[in-house]
């Protein structure tokens, strides 16, 4: 304890002597540490093709000796994109139904039967799959089958739990909706995403429906078929052990006619747009999200895609933080983030910034997108801090059991595998400045769609120096759009524009 606290108070003193260097300081937060050698082994283990199974799924196996646990990771290719046009919701619906219940026991008794097993049980939806995870202990795997088996082949749907659920995630959305930030990032999901099947992951609780059981029942008999599935299993077992226990409890379930139409790519925005969502009870700030969207990129342009979104806005060295924040003090904080699904991508910078500022942050933002396309390419001592990080970070993502079986389903799931898994290393050092540059060409030139989450009263007068932008309501609904008349003064435009009539699942 003595120790301890004679090095914090040496710690102390060193900061307190550093003040008066303000130039030192200055210079020691522009330049970052020296990379340290890297791993470049991780020795995981790879992605082998899968074993199919009589009634058409597929298994597969990652070898993990002495971690004491069994990760059992089921893939659904019945993502939100697979909920009806009108009405999404539905694939989430039948997800958070899943621990709800089975025709032998209920949803307590399921829960008993996880925690005697050991384990956890969890459900996540995202636009493409479900993954339904079980993690048990070693001992128990067979077990954990059966407990995976009776939830695929003895389901029960019923009224009450259908309400339970919808209440449920209405209570949730209502929680997440008096978010500024979750406001801002929705709509700029709908309006990046707008007839696309991705869109319908972007609902809000006024578009739940009282589903009925027999449109759940339907939903699960049309897509929770073995040859819409793949099974993960990750601990001590070989393919050959895996695929013999999963077909004994599972060479029942019936596989099915998935008659799905394919997912067409995600199309780029067509112009730039700028759209406020009016948020009266947020006055002290106001929340700033532009993005893009692209097809799915190829696998050395997503690994450049990762490292130019290291460099404009993914970590606290970035240009978006070092101009808004450390600079220009226009923003409490301000990063980008880089989505990648089956048929497509999103880009996107978000940030937090002062009401009074909104305007010349964004055309901070604005800058410092279009800038590394060309004015001001990324170079090579920003380019290598990016990618020790991204290299760095990856193992550091798989240390919990639970973290490297979703890592490897996820992967399989988006349809990638081992250039990402094991060859995730050799994709991001490959990368250098010309193919950042290149990369920046390619997807930071694309229009970009901006959403600003403020009280409207208050933005007004800011926004007033803008050529147009479109308003709407909390809950994504359009109201207006404003637009300069020939002598340069803003105006509400007459007339509702067709492509703001709708969110998703509306009528």
């Amino acid at each position: 304890m003595r120790t301890r606290a004679f090095s914090l108070g040496l710690g102390l003193a060193a900061v307190l002597a550093a003040i008066p260097l303000a130039g030192q300081q200055e210079r020691f937060r522009k330049t970052p540490p020296a990379p340290e050698s890297l791993q470049l082994e991780l020795g995981l283990p790879p992605l082998s093709p899968p074993a199919v199974l009589s009634n058409g799924l597929k298994v597969s196996v990652a070898y993990r000796e002495g971690t004491g646990f069994m990760g059992i990771e089921l893939l659904i290719y019945a993502g939100e994109s697979a909920s009806p046009a009108g009405a999404p919701g539905l694939a989430t619906f039948v997800a958070s139904l899943l621990s709800q219940g089975t025709q032998v026991r209920s949803a307590a008794e399921l829960e008993e039967v996880v925690e005697s097993l050991g384990g956890t049980f969890f459900v996540n939806v995202n636009q493409d799959y479900i993954r339904v995870s079980l993690h048990v202990l070693e001992e128990n795997l067979d077990k954990a089958l059966d407990f995976l088996a009776q939830i695929l082949l003895q389901p029960q749907f019923l009224d009450r739990n259908i309400a339970d659920i919808r209440r449920m995630i209405s209570y949730d959305l209502q929680d997440k909706e008096q978010s500024p930030e979750f406001a801002a990032k929705r709509q700029l999901y709908r309006l990046l995403l707008k007839g696309h099947p991705y869109e319908r992951l972007a609902f809000s609780r006024d578009f739940l429906r009282p589903w009925t059981v027999r449109e759940v029942q339907d939903f699960f008999d049309r897509f929770y078929r073995p040859n819409n599935a793949h099974l993960i299993l990750t601990g001590n077992v070989n393919l050959s052990q895996a695929t013999r226990k999963i077909s004994h409890v599972l060479n029942t379930w019936a596989p099915g006619d998935i008659a799905l139409p394919p997912i067409q790519p995600v199309r780029p925005p067509e112009k730039e747009r700028i759209c406020l969502v009016d948020l009266p009870q947020s006055r002290e700030a106001c929340y700033v999200f532009s993005g893009t969207a692209f097809p799915r990129p190829s696998t050395p342009d997503r690994a450049a895609l990762m490292v130019l979104n290291q460099v404009l806005g993914g970590s606290l060295g970035s240009r978006l933080l070092m101009n808004l924040r450390e600079s220009k003090e226009y923003a409490n904080y301000a990063f980008s983030e880089l989505e990648i699904y089956r048929e497509g991508g999103l880009l996107f910078v978000r940030a937090r910034v002062l009401p009074e500022k909104v305007v010349p942050a964004l055309l901070e933002i604005q800058k410092e997108i279009r800038s590394l396309a060309g004015a001001n390419p990324a170079l090579a001592g920003e380019i290598e801090p990016a990618k020790t990080y991204l290299l760095g970070n990856f193992p550091i993502g798989l240390e919990r059991f639970e973290q490297f079986t979703a890592r490897m389903a996820d992967i399989i799931g988006l349809g990638a595998g081992e250039e990402l898994w094991n060859g995730y290393y050799a994709q991001v050092m490959l990368v250098d400045p010309d193919r950042v540059l290149k990369a920046a060409q390619a997807f930071l030139q694309r229009p970009f769609v901006t959403v600003i989450a403020g009280d409207r009263a208050s933005l007004a007068d800011r926004l007033s120096v803008l050529d147009a932008y479109d308003i709407f309501d909390a809950k994504g609904q359009f109201i207006a759009t404003y637009a300069k008349d020939k002598k340069g003064a803003l105006h509400e435009a007459g007339g509702m524009r067709p492509e703001f009539q709708r969110g998703p699942g509306q009528k």
